[in-house]
């Protein structure tokens, strides 16, 4: 039986779907998801979330704080902010990075790497 994963963010649904894998990070670790994973509740660390879906390509994106609830093979993701790789403006992203580089804004320069990681990692 596959996962039924659902990615949410405060602006909208990201994604939703059957899945045989979610892959994301916590605030203790990266953590794999399969069928028949025990009930959990987590906050998420900002991080890419990598989805293999039972049809189609692997599906990749960044999530930024948050949490993942795993309840009977349903994996339901609230972030904050959540976003496709097929969305980001990969220029805006590096832009982002460098103006957090510069003013020593960590949450700011972990989130715009997170975002570049989907696309470029």
């Amino acid at each position: 039986m596959p996962l039924k994963v659902e990615v949410v963010a405060t602006d909208g649904q990201v994604w939703s779907g059957e899945a045989s894998t979610v892959v994301l990070r916590t605030k203790s670790g990266e953590i794999g998801l399969l069928p028949g994973h025990a009930p959990l509740l987590a906050s998420l660390s900002d991080g890419p979330i990598v989805i293999r879906p039972i049809e189609g390509t692997e599906i990749k994106a960044a999530a930024h704080g948050g949490f993942v609830i795993v309840d009977s093979n349903n994996v339901i993701v609230l972030a904050e902010t959540a976003e496709l790789a097929s969305e980001v403006d990969v220029k805006r992203a590096q832009k982002a990075k460098d103006e957090a580089e510069k003013s020593g804004d960590k949450e700011a320069l972990k989130r715009a790497e997170s975002r570049l990681s989907i696309v470029v990692g």
